[in-house]
């Protein structure tokens, strides 16, 4: 669960329901697992501009889809 690790930093106001998705959806897992190894390799191609660009694109996207997982998953205030 080291992946999850990355996700729950950068949502860390929703640890309980990213760990419990991370858990339940394999989809919304694989998406975490993504967005582990786009954040390492934009870290590891920090040097190379156009590399360093398109990898952190993906981790914006990534986390696009990770907060639309758990804006559907939070339950309804009202």
């Amino acid at each position: 669960m080291s992946d999850m690790v990355s996700v729950i930093h950068r949502f860390a106001g929703h640890e309980f329901l990213v760990r419990r998705l991370y858990v339940i959806d394999p989809e919304f897992r694989i998406i975490c697992d993504d967005y582990a190894v786009a954040l390492r390799a934009s870290e590891v191609w920090a040097n190379d501009e156009i590399r360093s660009e398109d990898y952190q694109s993906l981790v914006r996207e990534l986390e696009e889809e990770i907060f639309h997982y758990i804006d559907e998953a939070r339950p309804a205030t009202r």
